[in-house]
């Protein structure tokens, strides 16, 4: 899964010389937080959000004393992580933890085609898991060694399942993984009764699917 998947195509930008009050009410009207700063070919020249405006113009002396216009470029920030959209969406969604930002600018030939924020991620993992569905999710604890997602899918192959996302990640414990899948075409009593005789598989959690 890739960051164009979930990205907001074409967001309204601004430039750097535009008002800093008519780029918080291009954020507060169209109800988004960032506005890519972008000069008069395309190319970023900074990011700047609602708290960056709103202390701006706090603060800020009136433009009739300094006898000039105040400039959206004088809150934005200039250095701007970005990635491209063919960028692994988990990659994206490493950047912003390591450097503690909540959106990204995604560029093209060096101009801004999209932005991807921490709500989009978030849409896209409860998707992939199912969150909001009645698909089964079945989380199964198994020793960290090959072949057991093929033996866990292949038992739940076998009794009609179909699965559609797979996420692994660690169990806390040293040699364990824990594996959560979402399972459609089979209730959960079907594929518990699948796999419950191997006692290499533990059953975390199942939800949906007519699980109680």
């Amino acid at each position: 899964m890739f960051v164009r998947d979930c990205m907001t195509p074409e967001p309204i930008t601004v430039r750097p010389e535009s008002d800093p009050r008519a780029g918080l009410m291009l954020i507060k009207s169209g109800r988004f937080r960032h506005l890519p700063v972008v000069d008069g070919e395309g190319h970023l020249a900074g990011i700047v959000d609602r708290n960056d405006l709103e202390m701006f113009l706090s603060q800020a002396g009136s433009p009739g004393i300094q006898k000039r216009q105040h400039r959206v470029d004088q809150a934005m920030t200039r250095e701007v992580v970005t990635v491209s959209p063919d960028c692994p969406l988990e990659e994206a969604a490493s950047l912003m933890v390591v450097h503690k930002i909540d959106c990204l600018p995604v560029l093209e030939g060096g101009r801004v085609v999209g932005i991807v924020t921490e709500t989009d991620l978030f849409k896209q993992f409860a998707a992939v898991l199912g969150g909001g569905s009645d698909s089964l999710r079945l989380t199964v604890q198994v020793a960290d060694t090959p072949g057991q997602l093929a033996e866990l899918a292949g038992r739940i192959a076998g009794v009609g399942g179909n699965i559609s996302s797979v996420v692994a990640y660690p169990a806390g414990q040293a040699g364990r993984l824990n594996i959560t899948l979402r399972v459609e075409r089979a209730t959960h009593e079907t594929i518990l009764g699948a796999i419950d005789d191997l006692p290499q598989f533990q059953v975390i959690h199942a939800w949906g699917g007519g699980c109680e």
